[in-house]
């Protein structure tokens, strides 16, 4: 990990309130003392983060071939 590799700060995920904070590993430290975080938040430090032709996930589609599940949902 370098300065410059993506972070991600995710106060009460899932939950009306939720506050997700992004920058770097040499910016976040200034973020979090902009818009403290009091309680517990999930951290997430990787460039898969940073990844611009991240496509979103298939799982869910309809047409989607599962191993053990055909495309009837069988």
């Amino acid at each position: 990990y370098g300065a410059d590799c993506p972070v991600a700060v995710v106060f009460r995920a899932s939950w009306p309130d939720e506050r997700l904070l992004t920058g770097t590993l040499a910016t976040i430290e200034a973020k979090l003392a902009e818009n403290p975080i009091e309680r517990t938040a999930i951290i997430f430090i990787g460039s898969a983060l940073g990844a611009q032709d991240f496509g979103e996930s298939s799982l869910y589609d309809a047409h989607y071939q599962r191993r053990f599940r055909g495309r009837d949902g069988l």
